[in-house]
């Protein structure tokens, strides 16, 4: 069975734009991977004090099966994406789902 689930998620504590953007590289890779890139928008951007974050979030609900098991195996991997390039930053993944939203 599958479940609609909104995906969002942020990284900050990168050095700098180029770090940024290499960040951003490494994520579209994993969501090429896990077959959700075209359906996952991602970028780079610069908070009030200047530092640069980058995030992203599903462009509509994703469909996924067996969600239950899916979700921490997309943690991890997210968490050692954003490790490999970044090795100090701070990877967030946030989960919303709109079907109990209504």
């Amino acid at each position: 069975m599958s479940v609609n689930i909104d995906l969002a998620f942020t990284v900050t504590g990168v050095s700098g734009e180029p770090q940024a953007w290499a960040v951003v590289r490494a994520l579209q890779e994993l969501m090429y991977e896990e077959d959700v890139a075209n359906q996952v928008s991602i970028g780079v951007a610069v908070d009030d004090d200047g530092s640069y974050f980058v995030s992203g979030e599903s462009d509509f609900p994703l469909s996924i099966s067996r969600f239950y098991l899916w979700r921490p195996q997309f943690e991890g991997a997210f968490a050692a994406t954003v490790g490999a390039v970044a090795a100090g930053a701070e990877p967030k993944v946030d989960w919303g789902y709109p079907d109990e939203e209504y």
